[in-house]
């Protein structure tokens, strides 16, 4: 790959770079590119953040799978949203303080580094915008009691922690846990499956109510006796009457059954039921 970044001047209205899979120590040579949004230099030999001044309209940074042990120089890029910098050397609460002075992130990803301090946490509250964060393989995860309900509870902002959305519900019960402890979440709980029962009933009759108005109004475009019934029904009961077998079949099926035995066949069940059956006509042959 390129050990250097050169000659992209004349390339000044550009919206995405992919310089991923090179051998860049210093993104030095970046030129002022104003139109600028997406930038990717994962996979190279990064071991710091620099040179992102002229980059004023850059929004998304992917600086993963380098040798990054400090976040810094990012406030530079005033609508930067979405920084992935994972699989670095991120490892204390300061490697990345920086972030609190980047108040337009939205999406975070630090996934697989070696934070281990759970302070990190007031960085994480001091982002206004932050919505997604992504934290896993990093050894905070397990040093943060009630790491889910803690994260979520303390950031207001967030709807996506890791592996998964962050729902209403889901805020709910933390904000409650938060606030009352283990009795407030059991009661907010209790409540939220109430609510969503009571929702359920309520459309249940909605749509039975529904149905009840429609076949009141066919009945009398019909000219038919107010029921509760639906006419269309009622003219399929004849068309699916269910009649019982012929006698010829079930004479026949017992001169099998007396055959077998004769002959010292095993009866089987099927054979030995030889008591009339009803079957539909639509089904058989002629």
């Amino acid at each position: 790959g390129f050990g250097r970044i050169e000659n992209l001047e004349e390339y000044c209205n550009v919206k995405a770079l992919f310089l991923e899979g090179n051998c860049f120590e210093t993104l030095e040579g970046l030129p002022p590119l104003k139109s600028l949004k997406c930038l990717f230099v994962q996979q190279n030999c990064l071991n710091e953040i620099s040179h992102l001044e002229e980059l004023e309209g850059l929004d998304t940074l992917n600086i993963s799978n380098n040798h990054i042990s400090m976040i810094e120089n990012l406030s530079c890029c005033p609508n930067l949203r979405t920084f992935t910098c994972t699989n670095n050397l991120l490892s204390t609460y300061e490697s990345i303080s920086h972030l609190a002075e980047c108040k337009s992130i939205s999406t975070l990803d630090l996934q697989f580094n070696r934070l281990d301090d759970p302070k990190i946490l007031e960085i994480f509250k001091q982002m206004p915008n932050l919505r997604c964060l992504y934290l896993k393989g990093n050894p905070v995860v397990s040093q943060i009691k009630n790491y889910r309900k803690t994260l979520i509870s303390s950031i207001p902002t967030l709807t996506y922690l890791d592996d998964r959305p962050v729902f209403d519900n889901e805020r709910a019960i933390c904000d409650a846990w938060a606030n009352g402890g283990l009795e407030a979440e059991r009661s907010t709980r209790t409540r939220l499956i109430e609510e969503e029962e009571g929702r359920r009933r309520r459309n249940h009759n909605f749509l039975t109510q529904l149905r009840a108005n429609a076949v009141r109004d066919r009945r009398r475009r019909l000219g038919l006796p107010e029921e509760d019934s639906d006419p269309d029904l009622e003219s399929l009961d004849d068309e699916y009457d269910v009649p019982e077998e012929p006698k010829e079949l079930i004479q026949a099926r017992k001169q099998f059954q007396a055959y077998l035995v004769e002959h010292g066949l095993e009866v089987g069940p099927t054979e030995a039921a030889v008591e009339p059956r009803t079957f539909c006509t639509s089904c058989v042959g002629p």
